[in-house]
């Protein structure tokens, strides 16, 4: 059975607010497929919409602007790398979360999280207009 949950909240270098979603389930060890472990997944997402990416400098109303009429008023989520790692025992988890959100939250600080950001609403675009 898996389970995920919010496990902390990030604000960013242009003041958007992620969530840390942590998934967790019993599943066979990496170096040892006999013995189970908890495998847990965390990544950073935030849900915005065009005005947004534009009053916050990661798109530009002008040169950007067919971007933003694809985008239109819909939200998207942006989404950060994953982030995994095992814990013999279920109390160990929320230790080596704090440590991989210390890394996330350094990222989301960093003068990147543009690009960052970017590249999620290119994705995002790019899942809407294709015909799959």
């Amino acid at each position: 059975m898996q389970e995920s949950s919010i496990f902390d909240l990030i604000p960013d270098r242009d003041g958007l607010v992620w969530q840390v979603i942590l998934t967790k389930y019993l599943g066979p060890a990496q170096q040892r497929a006999d013995k189970l472990v908890w495998q847990v997944r965390m990544h950073a997402e935030a849900k915005v919409n065009g005005a947004v990416l534009a009053d916050s400098g990661t798109l530009c109303r002008r040169a950007d602007s067919r971007l933003l009429d694809i985008l239109g008023k819909e939200s998207i989520i942006l989404k950060s790398g994953e982030i995994r790692f095992e814990a013999i025992e279920e109390k160990q988890i929320p230790r080596s979360a704090v440590e991989a959100v210390a890394g996330l939250r350094k990222t989301l600080l960093s003068c990147v999280v543009k690009d960052i950001k970017a590249r999620a609403v290119t994705r995002q675009v790019e899942d809407l207009c294709s015909f799959s």
